[in-house]
C-alpha cells in the first residue's frame, strides 16, 4: 500500500512540475522569441540635417510625406513655411535644440508639426526595403518614443497625433488595423529641462488565416491628427521605432507541453 501511495505521489509530483514548468517556460520564452523586424531609417539619421538652417532637414530616408493638401499654403499660420518643412530630421544636440532628449538614438531625431494631415509613413509599396508582412500565428507591437514640444508658445489642449499599423488593400489604400491616439496635455508633456521621449504602441493582435492582411506587407504610419482650429506649429517629435512580432500564446504553450512531456517521461524512465 505505501507504494502505491509513494507512486501516486511521485506522478503528482511530476503533474504539478510538468505543469509549473509549461508555465515557466511561457513566461521566459515569451520576450526571447520576440522578434525584431528592421524598420529602414528607424532613428532618423538620414538624411543628415548638419549644415541645413536651423540643423533641420525636412528630407528623410525612407519615410514618405503625402501630397500637398488644398488648405495649405505656405504662408498658412503666418510661419511662411513650406509643406516639405513640416515633417523631417533635426539634430538633437544643437544651438537650435537648448532642451535635447535624453534618450535619442544616434544624433537625429524626427519631427512633425501640429498641423493637419502632415504624415510620415512607409511601406513595401514606398520603400523596397521594408517587405515585412502580417504573418498567420504572430501578434505585432510597434513602438515609438515620443514627445510634444513649441518653439512658439502654449500648445493646445486636444493637440493629437496617430501612430498606425496598416496594410494596403487591392486598390493600393490604406487600411489601419491598428492604432493609438496621443494627446496633448501638459501633465504628460511638461516643459523644461531634463527631457526624454516617452515610449508610446500601437499593438495589433494575432493574425488570423481569414484576416484581410494576412500575408500582406505592413506599413507604419505618423499622422498629426490635430483639428484646423487648433494649429499650432509645435512639435511632435520622435525617435527609435521599433516594431516586433510574437508568436501566438498557443504556440509557446504548446511548445512547454511537449518539452514538460520529455521531462515526464526522461523522469519515469529513471525511475
Amino acid at each position: 500500500m505505501k507504494t502505491v501511495d509513494r507512486s501516486i505521489s511521485l506522478m503528482n509530483s511530476c503533474r504539478a512540475f510538468t505543469v509549473a514548468g509549461t508555465l515557466a517556460l511561457v513566461v521566459w520564452a515569451s520576450p526571447l522569441l520576440a522578434q525584431p523586424i528592421n524598420v529602414p531609417n528607424f532613428s532618423f539619421e538620414s538624411q543628415s540635417a548638419v549644415g541645413f538652417p536651423f540643423d533641420t532637414n525636412p528630407s528623410l530616408d525612407s519615410w514618405q510625406k503625402i501630397a500637398e493638401p488644398e488648405y495649405y499654403t505656405p504662408a498658412f499660420g503666418s510661419f511662411e513655411i513650406p509643406w516639405i518643412g513640416t515633417a523631417g530630421g533635426f539634430i538633437n544636440t544643437s544651438v537650435f535644440n537648448p532642451t535635447p532628449y535624453g534618450n535619442v538614438v544616434g544624433a537625429q531625431a524626427g519631427y512633425i508639426l501640429m498641423v493637419p494631415q502632415v504624415t510620415l509613413f512607409q511601406d513595401y509599396s514606398t520603400t523596397p526595403e521594408f517587405d515585412a508582412t502580417f504573418e498567420i500565428g504572430m501578434s505585432y507591437n510597434l513602438t515609438i518614443g515620443l514627445y510634444a514640444k513649441s518653439s512658439f508658445g502654449e500648445i493646445p489642449a486636444g493637440s493629437t497625433l496617430e501612430l498606425s499599423l496598416y496594410y494596403r488593400n487591392d486598390s493600393d489604400d490604406k487600411v489601419k488595423i491598428g492604432s493609438t491616439i496621443v494627446s496633448y496635455s501638459a501633465e504628460l508633456f511638461p516643459g523644461g529641462g531634463d527631457l526624454n521621449l516617452i515610449d508610446y504602441q500601437v499593438n495589433v493582435p494575432t493574425v488570423q488565416a481569414g484576416d484581410e492582411w494576412a500575408g500582406r506587407h505592413i506599413g507604419i504610419q505618423l499622422e498629426s491628427t490635430i483639428p484646423l482650429e487648433l494649429t499650432s506649429f509645435a512639435n511632435w517629435d520622435f525617435d527609435n521605432v521599433r516594431l516586433t512580432a510574437v508568436p501566438e500564446p498557443a504556440a509557446l504553450a504548446l511548445l512547454g507541453l511537449g518539452c514538460g512531456g520529455l521531462l515526464l517521461a526522461h523522469s519515469r524512465r529513471k525511475r
